[in-house]
């Protein structure tokens, strides 16, 4: 009997897989709803009641965002956030830079563990809004400069003389930390950066060398000249077989 059983028991576990995968907007992980351009393009212009919130840092939201989004950065997504809405079974839509960005994913999933329950990801995010040549809203003009890119050898030469500050927050710092580094993650580099010394060449990195440009930006509109960014971020310091923590 046992023997007539388990392969049925086995095609039905498979079907249900399937389908979970298949099931549109949501996966077998994420209890969030995936929304489309086309979709939220629609709420927007319905003037549907939601909340559209930008998961990157201030730092990045300030040079473009989806208009009229606010922003709470992934990591700021917490209880005692004033900018979090107080009615939890409002629609909350959470944005970053597309797919390969994961800020939008574990925003969603903070707040979901805060109890809100109406929650979605608009996971094609802004470039792809961009692209559409929908409306989008600068509030910062941060200056025009092209900062000296090093090479992980570059960067490891000049480390007892310059200051390595990594910028990358903590949902990938189990990557490796560089010996001796200034750890200021990018959300918190807008509070924090008066830190940092300014009679000192300040080296930025990343995890894979997608940030420091805009943070390098920043930093120069604060009146810091000797800045310099490694190629590649942590990933590339790794490629090239040097030392992590």
């Amino acid at each position: 009997m046992q023997k007539l059983w388990m392969p049925c028991l086995l095609t039905l576990m498979i079907f249900c897989n399937f389908f979970l995968l298949r099931a549109p907007g949501v996966s077998a992980e994420e209890k969030f709803t995936i929304i489309t351009t086309a979709e939220l393009k629609q709420k927007l212009d319905a003037r549907e009641p939601l909340t559209l919130i930008d998961a990157l840092s201030s730092i990045e939201h300030n040079e473009l965002a989806i208009a009229g989004s606010i922003n709470i950065p992934s990591s700021k997504v917490t209880a005692d956030n004033p900018l979090m809405p107080a009615d939890k079974a409002g629609l909350l839509i959470f944005y970053c830079k597309g797919p390969k960005c994961s800020k939008s994913k574990e925003a969603a999933n903070r707040a979901l563990a805060l109890g809100y329950t109406n929650v979605m990801v608009y996971n094609d995010g802004l470039p792809d809004w961009a692209k559409n040549r929908y409306p989008v809203e600068t509030h910062v003009d941060y200056p025009k400069v092209e900062l000296p890119r090093l090479t992980p050898q570059d960067v490891q030469a000049q480390a007892a003389t310059a200051v390595l500050l990594d910028i990358r927050g903590d949902e990938v710092k189990d990557v490796g930390r560089i010996k001796n580094a200034v750890s200021i993650p990018l959300d918190d580099l807008d509070e924090q950066y008066t830190t940092l010394p300014r009679d000192k060449k300040i080296i930025l990195f990343d995890h894979a060398g997608k940030q420091v440009n805009i943070s390098g930006k920043f930093l120069a509109m604060q009146g810091y000249a000797d800045l310099a960014v490694m190629d590649g971020g942590v990933l590339a310091w790794k490629r090239a077989g040097l030392p992590t923590e």
